[in-house]
């Protein structure tokens, strides 16, 4: 079986750029990077690799394709290429692999769980992979290229690597923009937003440890629907965390079997 040692990356994204950095620190070959602008590419990169915006001179002995694309440039790519027998994979969570069909019968995914940022640094070694492949012999290669680059990874195929998506959308971007909010709260009210660490890393190991609810603290749980109305009030200058506040203890109370 012919391992991977040459990749064509397309794409110049925070994944590919991350990606780029890892596969030349493990010693594997850039044979080319596509893209519309290679701005975001460094330039000690760029000295040693092949950039394209022309896709047609992207080479075609690369053992490897990735598509490191944003969810809606996907098929505007995948039109421009002829249907060929490379191995080719996407990085996204929320894509179909088999589309990936209309360019190969060889197709995949590596899929890295976690928000990656150009100017950050990643432990990649702690981010979970999902990956998938059409056939045995190209799931075989992909376990074998993870495994070259220390990636912690395991197997789920597209349905539920979909729902592990959205789980993740929900629970990193949603609880970002929500802690976002207190915190510009308590900078605005003179109060210390890092005094809720303890508390913040309490919530995360007891939701991650037992069942859902279980654990429910606050008003809303207790049905103290005067302190509730109490909160609102104080939140008459913060109307989006006011609406998040209604919203929440909405649900809790139902949850909970207390009536307004």
């Amino acid at each position: 079986m012919k391992e991977i040692k040459n990749i064509t990356i397309l794409g110049t994204g925070n994944i590919a750029n991350g990606f780029l950095h890892l596969f030349l620190k493990n010693q594997f070959k850039i044979d080319c990077i596509f893209g519309n602008s290679s701005k975001n590419i460094e330039k000690s990169v760029l000295e040693n690799t092949f950039f394209t915006n022309n896709i047609s001179k992207i080479p075609s002995r690369s053992d490897l394709y990735i598509f490191a694309l944003s969810d809606d440039a996907y098929q505007k790519v995948f039109k421009k290429i002829s249907k060929n027998n490379h191995l080719v994979i996407h990085t996204s969570g929320s894509l179909d692999s088999k589309s990936l069909g209309i360019i190969s019968n060889r197709w995949g995914c590596i899929y890295p769980l976690q928000s990656i940022k150009k100017d950050s640094k990643v432990c990649w070694e702690k981010v979970p992979f999902f990956i998938e492949a059409a056939n045995e012999k190209d799931e075989k290669l992909l376990s074998i290229f993870c495994a070259s680059n220390n990636m912690n990874f395991s197997f789920l195929n597209s349905s539920k690597r979909k729902k592990l998506h959205l789980a993740a959308v929900v629970s990193n971007n949603f609880t970002y923009h929500l802690l976002s909010m207190v915190k510009e709260y308590c900078i605005k009210n003179e109060v210390n937003f890092k005094d809720l660490r303890t508390l913040l890393e309490k919530t995360i190991e007891t939701v991650l440890s037992k069942e859902p609810y279980i654990d429910q603290t606050g008003p809303a749980n207790r049905g103290d629907n005067t302190l509730i109305e109490k909160q609102i009030k104080e939140l008459k200058e913060f109307k989006n965390l006011q609406e998040i506040y209604k919203i929440f203890s909405k649900q809790i109370i139902k949850q909970h079997h207390h009536e307004l």
